[in-house]
């Protein structure tokens, strides 16, 4: 679900700063974090939220930016990344499958990539036909490496053609 995409945000914001990103005793506390970073939201990004709140009454803060709250020496593209995902308007966050897709990850899509103890990486790419149904081929041609298609070409390409003609 896209709280599910916020939550990992969260998750990894927390992981790049080495402390929560919103942290608080409870909802109204995390809220006032919250806005302190991202700014005040706007009466459409409130609705979208959640369509029942009828209260605008927050202090006017404009947004933080990312790049000055993480170590300067963050990979822009992680920011760019974290930006996406913790974004008031649920539907305008990045959908998992696309999260995957952002250049963020582009490391995984190396094939020479191994993991600390020098072994080879996870299968990453083996992706269900759910999976692969919440995306566009082209999204599915960015996602999985060439030398991985090379690998199981006919296998993405049937899966794809499954998971969109249901």
């Amino acid at each position: 679900t896209m709280i599910d995409v916020w939550s990992t945000g969260c998750v990894i914001g927390e992981l790049m700063l080495g402390q929560p990103l919103f942290p608080g005793e409870n909802g109204a506390d995390q809220l006032v974090e919250i806005i302190k970073i991202l700014g005040t939201p706007n009466k459409e990004q409130i609705i979208a939220m959640n369509p029942k709140y009828n209260q605008f009454k927050f202090p006017i803060i404009k947004a933080y930016p990312w790049q000055k709250l993480f170590n300067p020496k963050t990979e822009p593209t992680a920011l760019d990344f974290i930006s996406k995902l913790l974004v008031y308007e649920p539907k305008k966050r990045l959908k998992p499958m696309e999260a995957l897709g952002h250049e963020f990850f582009d490391e995984l899509r190396d094939q020479r990539l191994k993991l600390p103890n020098g072994e080879k990486l996870p299968d990453l790419f083996n992706f269900t036909k759910e999976e692969i149904s919440q995306i566009t081929e082209e999204q599915l041609d960015y996602l999985v490496p060439k030398w991985y298609k090379k690998l199981g070409q006919q296998l993405i390409s049937s899966y794809f053609i499954l998971a969109h003609n249901k």
